[in-house]
């Protein structure tokens, strides 16, 4: 019975390392179109001078590259998603 356990253990460990690498292979995809069109946003924003939006962008990409550098993908594309909403 404990064999049957660990076994069971170590395929639920490795479906959720399949799922988290599908989310990472997602992640990053959407970063990589993402990340110059906030770069762009933001120098825009500073070259209309509005200031306030280039906080907001500022603090997204950073808020963005947290979950990037944390790994929390399922974070990071919720996010990118809700941001292209708006």
């Amino acid at each position: 019975m404990n064999e049957e356990a660990s076994q069971r253990e170590q395929e639920e460990y490795a479906q959720f390392e399949a799922e988290q690498e599908e989310l990472r292979e997602i992640a990053c995809a959407k970063y990589e179109d993402y990340k110059p069109l906030l770069d762009e946003m933001i120098k825009h924003s500073l070259d209309i001078c509005q200031i306030d939006m280039y906080d907001l962008l500022i603090d997204s990409k950073e808020k963005l590259d947290k979950f990037i550098s944390e790994s929390e993908w399922q974070s990071a594309i919720e996010f990118m998603d809700k941001l292209l909403e708006v």
